[in-house]
């Protein structure tokens, strides 16, 4: 027993060193990347139970206009939101409370340790389905270095916790399967109810469980009363947190979907499923993890044929049950499929941990190896497994946390940061209403900013024009997408508000009084050039050797650049030591005149980068604009974000991986101070 003990508290120990390891550095990390959008309206949910003094029954958010029922189109000017029992956004708001701070670490470590605490419990009910402590480290290590967990594993989705209570719950009900005894049935059915009611996709291995109980029933292994009234309770208690939670919705709307998506009709569905295999696939599970899979699968197949399969500790009920959750699973797909689409953690929502129990149960089939040190062998295999399927996934961690300019939420999250000071300090009220326009993910800029407010999501002119008529006290714009998603879409607003506070990413404005008309960069707060680098081609080979260059065809005195078919990164420009040590934000006016030869794919890139590392970049598709085998003369304008550090470097170049054909004459890069 004391051995047992010692290994637990090793097991935990290395479970919790790893979970460090991965997400320490991230344990303040406002959420960005991946799903902002549904990360943030968590955070938000925090913060709005320590705004309404920790009523549970009223959960709130910064948004005064809901997604539900009516688009975020018909404001309630009320905060609260229907939402699916939020005890884990709750419990991290006692803790803000409790600590003075609403700092995203403390709802990481919350979410983290829940996850930690969740897979100990797989370790324990691995090695009691295994038989094999190496066994159940495997199990673990596989699941934990799930890419998409590890993503999500620090981060505000109440998805962890449920799998967490969820594992428990199985491993309370393996106690209950060996020994029969009532008070592991009740803690099973308390988790399992804990785990649907703050999700409800994990009513599907409740079911599954319970359907296996009903089989006992019938062959008389398990008796029907005793537990009748633990499952009517539970199942009473998840209802009345539905029904609770439609009183809401009905009353004030809700930011939180509560209905079925299926795929219209089979092509859709291809779409779906061709979308989940080319860009999905790898983030749920790494090729190492589909190779272990594979592996399993056959070294089962060939342990029944040769019937030497391991008969300690395997029960025949575990394999129905995990039947019965990938049924459960799969209609469930079939009914959410367009969620499925853009949302990978459905797939931690559905498939993950059926996934896992299915590799415990192939594991548990496996005889023990008899050949000469064979435990050491396997200990081997399993320590080796770890190392390549953690370092996969944590390149792929720092693949996903690369910003790409076309990522306006994670943008977002990067315009909003300081708002709130810069507010305060521009005379806005905590009390004030703001009205964003045009908003990613709703919440996200009330969370930086700490005020409610008014959010325009879509992208019509009447979305504008509409919310122009709400009730609100301030507007605020974000710069950089300012030109392309709000003055492109509807011009006149430079006749409805006017600019009284700039910073380097954000336009603060109240409603326009007078007719006078105000200039585009005096509206953005856009100061003067600071910076310009012109470049004409005549004499490229003595200022830039490295660029292509040759006469014009059509002006023989004239000196055009090339970029070649087989140049991928034409005319690249290094603008390191022309901006000088300030990392603050920028803006790039990039004019020039261009001519492609075919209708290849093209595009400007300007990107930030320190060595072989690409911390950001922005595209420009020139296709769109460009006509072929024309002279065009074009100007783009481009706000970049700050620097991380004084040496990042801050490049530009025409990419041509397509292997198109560009003349380049008369450019002019000149950067303003944001």
């Amino acid at each position: 027993m004391k051995t047992r003990s010692i290994t637990n508290s090793i097991a935990f120990l290395l479970i919790t060193f790893v979970t460090l390891i991965f997400q320490f550095r991230h344990l303040n990390e406002i959420p960005a990347y991946t799903h902002t959008w549904a990360q943030n309206d968590r955070l938000a949910l925090a913060n709005g139970f320590v705004r309404n003094d920790l009523n549970f029954f009223k959960p709130q958010n910064y948004i005064l206009n809901h997604q539900f029922p009516k688009n975020w189109s018909d404001p309630s000017y009320s905060t609260i939101t229907a939402v699916e029992f939020p005890v884990h956004d709750y419990v991290p708001a006692v803790f803000m409370e409790a600590f003075g701070t609403n700092e995203p670490w403390v709802f990481h470590a919350y979410i983290l340790i829940y996850s930690i605490v969740g897979f100990f419990f797989l370790y324990l009910l691995s090695e009691k389905i295994c038989g094999s402590k190496i066994k159940a480290a495997l199990v673990v290590i596989f699941a934990m270095s799930s890419p998409i967990y590890i993503f999500y594993q620090g981060g505000f989705l109440p998805t962890i916790p449920s799998i967490a209570n969820t594992i428990i719950a199985l491993y309370c009900y393996a106690l209950y399967f060996e020994g029969g005894r009532k008070k592991w049935f009740r803690w099973a059915l308390f988790f399992f109810t804990f785990a649907a009611l703050a999700r409800f996709t994990f009513v599907i291995p409740y079911l599954a469980v319970l359907g296996f109980e009903l089989i006992r029933i019938f062959q008389k292994k398990a008796k029907f009363w005793p537990n009748v009234l633990g499952v009517g309770l539970s199942a009473l208690v998840i209802l009345a947190a539905q029904y609770y939670n439609s009183t809401l919705r009905a009353t004030y709307g809700s930011d939180f979907l509560s209905q079925l998506l299926p795929a219209d009709n089979w092509a859709e569905m291809k779409t779906i499923l061709e979308h989940i295999w080319e860009v999905m696939v790898l983030a749920y599970l790494s090729m190492k993890h589909y190779f272990l899979l594979f592996l399993l699968i056959v070294l089962v197949l060939i342990a029944l044929l040769i019937k030497e399969r391991n008969t300690y500790r395997v029960f025949n009920a575990w394999w129905i049950i995990c039947l019965f959750w990938f049924t459960g699973v799969v209609l469930f797909w079939f009914a959410m499929a367009k969620q499925f689409f853009a949302h990978d953690y459905y797939f931690l929502d559905t498939f993950y941990l059926p996934v896992v129990f299915f590799v415990a149960l192939c594991l548990a089939v496996l005889p023990k190896p008899q050949w000469y040190f064979g435990e050491t062998v396997m200990a081997l295999f399993v320590i080796y497994f770890g190392m390549i399927s953690f370092r996969e996934t944590s390149d792929f961690q720092d693949q996903r946390r690369v910003f790409v300019a076309s990522d306006h939420f994670t943008g977002s999250v990067m315009n909003f940061e300081g708002s709130d000071e810069f507010l305060t300090k521009s005379g806005v009220a905590r009390e004030d209403t703001i009205l964003v326009i045009h908003t990613y993910g709703p919440n996200i800029p009330f969370i930086f900013m700490n005020r409610v407010g008014l959010a325009v999501v879509g992208h019509e002119p009447d979305d504008i024009n509409r919310a122009l008529s709400w009730k609100w006290d301030y507007v605020v714009f974000q710069k950089p997408y300012f030109m392309d998603e709000v003055y492109a879409i509807y011009p006149e607003i430079l006749e409805k508000v006017e600019s009284i506070a700039t910073n380097e990413n954000l336009i603060l404005c109240k409603r326009k009084t007078d007719t006078i008309p105000q200039s585009m960069m005096d509206f953005m707060g856009v100061k003067g050039a600071y910076k310009t680098i012109r470049t004409d081609f005549e004499t490229i080979n003595k200022a830039q050797p490295g660029i292509l260059y040759e006469k014009d065809p059509a002006d023989a005195k004239n000196q055009v650049g090339v970029v070649g078919e087989n140049e991928a990164y034409g005319f690249a420009q290094d603008f390191t030591k022309d901006v000088g040590p300030d990392t603050q934000g920028r803006v790039l006016k990039i004019k020039g005149k261009f001519l492609r030869k075919n209708d290849n794919q093209i595009a400007i890139i300007v990107a930030y980068s320190r060595g072989n590392d690409l911390n950001y970049y922005q595209t420009v598709e020139l296709n769109p604009v460009l006509p072929v085998n024309e002279w065009t003369e074009k100007e783009f304008i481009l706000f970049l974000p700050k620097r991380s550090a004084a040496d990042e470097k801050l490049s530009f170049y025409i990419h041509n991986t397509n292997k198109n054909v560009v003349l380049l004459d008369d450019f002019e890069f000149t950067f303003y101070r944001n």
